[in-house]
């Protein structure tokens, strides 16, 4: 009963209700007019074609709207899967830029964007591979060791004055590049690898703020992260937080 009280306050539903009843009219009236039961049996059958038509019409122009939306970036959306992480994170940076991942090797080629985000704050998290054990959890989690035998080719950020380097002493599977990851602007970009020798060739994500909540899961486990992480004692040495 609840569901008929629903279907009968959803006015969208109007329509099928009225020619409903007027088929059962029809049919109470059979008993005494059978011409007239039959002419009215044949109008209400046709309004129930245009009903349909017209009901189709309406839930295509729908998914049109719909694929129009997810095309244009509009509205809820699947994340958009690319083959890696690129740099787009660099063109426009207003205040921060975070990069996380094993050794974060992919940053001795982007040593000239970094150097030239000198007024942005710039976060970087690695691996701890330096320590022997960390090392050894990393290749028996991965079946491999990692690219980089060493994170000393971080030493030249530690000096910039804008750079906070931390590390973990644990393997890390997220790898990312983003940009102002806390305002209306934000690009996070997202390599999860997998524990097979084909996690360097997986699928990346690049999500921004219309993506709702895979935007604020990731958002939130990038700062989960970087508060498990250490400063990391080169940089210290260096004279930098």
């Amino acid at each position: 009963m609840k569901r008929i009280r629903a279907a009968l306050k959803n006015k969208s539903n109007w329509p099928s209700l009225v020619t409903l009843l007027l088929i059962l009219a029809c049919s109470v009236f059979s008993f005494w007019d059978t011409k007239f039961a039959e002419q009215a049996l044949s109008a209400a059958f046709a309004l129930v074609a245009v009903e349909f038509f017209i009901i189709l019409v309406l839930h295509l122009e729908e998914v049109k709207g719909a694929i129009g939306d997810l095309s244009q970036g509009k509205g809820a959306r699947l994340a958009r899967w690319k083959s890696g992480i690129t740099r787009r994170v660099y063109v426009d940076v207003k205040k921060e830029l975070f990069f996380c991942g094993g050794t974060l090797s992919r940053l001795i080629s982007e040593r000239e964007e970094l150097k030239a985000s000198n007024k942005s704050r710039i976060r970087m998290l690695a691996m701890n591979i330096d320590d022997e054990a960390v090392l050894e959890q990393y290749t028996a989690a991965f079946g491999r060791p990692p690219s980089l035998d060493s994170i000393k080719h971080l030493e030249p950020f530690a000096a910039m004055k804008n750079v906070q380097i931390r590390t973990v002493d644990f393997p890390l599977t997220l790898h990312v590049s983003a940009k102002d990851i806390h305002t209306a602007t934000g690009i996070i970009q997202i390599c999860i690898r997998g524990y097979t020798k084909s996690g360097y060739s997986s699928p990346c994500m690049e999500l921004s703020p219309a993506d709702t909540e895979w935007y604020e899961y990731y958002k939130e486990q990038i700062e989960l992260l970087w508060a498990q992480g250490t400063p990391w004692p080169q940089q210290t040495k260096e004279g930098q937080p």
